[in-house]
């Protein structure tokens, strides 16, 4: 690997549209005599994405960088991590999973710019389910992660309730974003091996990221605060208090953790989409984070409040 130029595969998405799931059938369907690096960002002080990669795939080396965006508040952390692994000299592929709130011009441009990376087709994951929803359309991240990207990946394609409902959706993905390429999650052992070929046709150097009219300023992880919250393993949460809890907080946009729950240990998931309970090995604490849009400093601690209260109750 000495001297080679190191493919870069951003796997962008807004929060809970499936990237770590995306990460993870990439890393097991890679072949083995590669070896990929991967970057995780996480918005949080919990790195619950790169604790859910290593259970569920044999995915080599990880380089976490959490408590803010690489794209603004982290960008000196991401920049050290690049120059680590260009240094060892021993990986095949980088793939970089951007914060769900980061935009991904910054992340692109320091890939760009070094000269032993080269920058190869960018990924975007679009959560189906949520593709018509007016509070998502609305935001300037959101629409960002889809504008930037050269690529649209479908995903949670298997929750419609109706599967006549998967073309209604694309013809309104087309109008939001026109001329946008898309592909469509199929079954999984065909999906993956495609999308890895995919990642590597290069972006054209002629083609310009599309501008949206959205200031600058919108586009960074300062309009949103995020709660993280450790708790000892005699406290058991209710999963459906959880569920409540998540549905009356509107400001809520992602959550995710390990907990002991009345279901037992198991990894939670929520996003707009809704509340996911999966199984998981046991650990020695609860652990959550909650991702929420930027309030006045009372509504927030009386969320905070909300939550550890309820969890006293539940020890």
């Amino acid at each position: 690997m000495v001297n080679e130029i190191i493919p870069v595969n951003i796997i962008a998405g807004f929060l809970g549209s499936g990237k770590t799931t995306a990460l993870i059938r990439l890393l097991n369907d890679k072949s083995s005599k590669d070896r990929w690096a991967v970057i995780i960002n996480e918005f949080g002080k919990i790195s619950i994405d790169s604790q859910t990669l290593r259970a569920s795939s044999d995915c080599g080396d990880i380089f976490e960088i959490d408590g803010g965006c690489i794209c603004c508040s982290a960008k000196g952390y991401f920049q050290e991590n690049l120059e680590q692994i260009i240094s060892n000299r021993d990986y095949t592929r980088i793939l970089i999973e951007p914060s769900g709130l980061g935009g991904i011009d910054m992340v692109s441009d320091i890939v760009r710019a070094n000269p032993d990376l080269r920058l190869m087709k960018l990924i975007c994951l679009v959560d189906i389910l949520n593709l018509d929803n007016a509070r998502l359309q609305q935001l300037p991240i959101y629409c960002n992660q889809i504008n930037k990207a050269d690529l649209i990946v479908f995903s949670k394609l298997d929750l419609l309730e109706d599967p006549k409902m998967e073309g209604f959706l694309v013809e309104k993905f087309k109008t939001y974003y026109p001329g946008k390429p898309y592909i469509l999650k199929r079954e999984e052992k065909f999906f993956w091996p495609e999308l890895i070929d995919i990642l590597d046709t290069e972006i054209k150097e002629d083609v310009k990221f599309r501008v949206i009219s959205a200031g600058k300023h919108l586009l960074t992880d300062a309009n949103y605060q995020v709660i993280s919250q450790s708790f000892y393993p005699d406290i058991t949460f209710s999963s459906e208090w959880l569920s409540r809890f998540f549905q009356e907080h509107s400001a809520i946009v992602r959550a995710k953790g390990y907990l002991l729950t009345d279901k037992g240990w198991c990894l939670l998931n929520f996003t707009l989409s809704g509340c996911i309970f999966e199984p998981c090995q046991v650990k020695t604490m609860s652990e959550i984070i909650l991702i929420t849009e930027k309030s006045p400093a009372e509504q927030f601690q009386n969320m905070i409040d909300d939550f550890q209260n309820k969890t006293i109750i539940l020890k």
